[in-house]
């Protein structure tokens, strides 16, 4: 297990890589604008749940050897990519925000909003990089099992980033539900969502940072 003090730095260094702006928090700002706040919460447990994968993968070994693989890792850049530019054009040829729904419709909305979120986690590298370069540092093997420590560290980001996200999805929500009141601007409101999607794709193209 991790000493108190190992656990705190690795929680201080952890919440200034949480709040730093990045894909997901993009990716949540252009879905709780496009969509409400019970779409971007949703969308934000899908990015939750990758989290998790990832922790799971980095404890098992798994993600080193995706980064290691030049190939694969390219292709997981690059179909993150492309799909956030399908959600920015697709945004663009809505031409309109959603309206009331039934439950069951609503249902159906938040389950694939959920489902973005964890395509967008996934496909995120970024994240694997950081897992990969980032945990060595905090990870002793003459205190037990590695793999113990990556899940014991890898479980206190994943809470700070769920609380984060969480604000962040609750914040961007509130947004486009209050943007949903206002006709007049509402007409605005895929334009915008579909240049959130669009930008965050090119800068992942360009940057490399998807």
């Amino acid at each position: 297990m991790p000493t108190q003090q190992t656990m705190l730095a690795f929680a201080l260094l952890s919440v200034g890589i949480v709040v730093m702006p990045g894909p997901s928090n993009l990716f949540l700002l252009a879905h709780g604008i496009g969509h409400g706040r019970r779409a971007a919460v949703a969308a934000m447990t899908g990015i939750s749940a990758a989290s998790a994968i990832r922790v799971l993968l980095t404890a098992a070994g798994l993600s080193a050897v995706l980064a290691s693989a030049a190939t694969a890792f390219t292709v997981i850049k690059w179909v993150g990519v492309v799909y956030l530019g399908y959600l920015g054009v697709r945004a663009f040829r809505s031409g309109s925000v959603d309206g009331l729904l039934s439950s069951d419709a609503t249902a159906i909305r938040l389950r694939r909003s959920a489902g973005k979120g964890l395509l967008v986690g996934l496909a995120n590298p970024k994240m694997i990089i950081f897992f990969i370069a980032f945990f060595p540092q905090f990870v002793d093997p003459s205190r037990g099992s590695q793999a113990v420590q990556i899940i014991v560290l890898g479980a206190l980001f994943w809470v700070l980033g769920v609380l984060w996200d969480f604000a962040f999805a609750y914040l961007s929500g509130t947004i486009g539900t209050w943007l949903k009141r206002r006709p007049r601007l509402q007409t605005a409101q895929p334009r915008v969502e579909g240049s959130v999607y669009l930008g965050l794709a090119g800068w992942a193209a360009i940057a490399g940072e998807l």
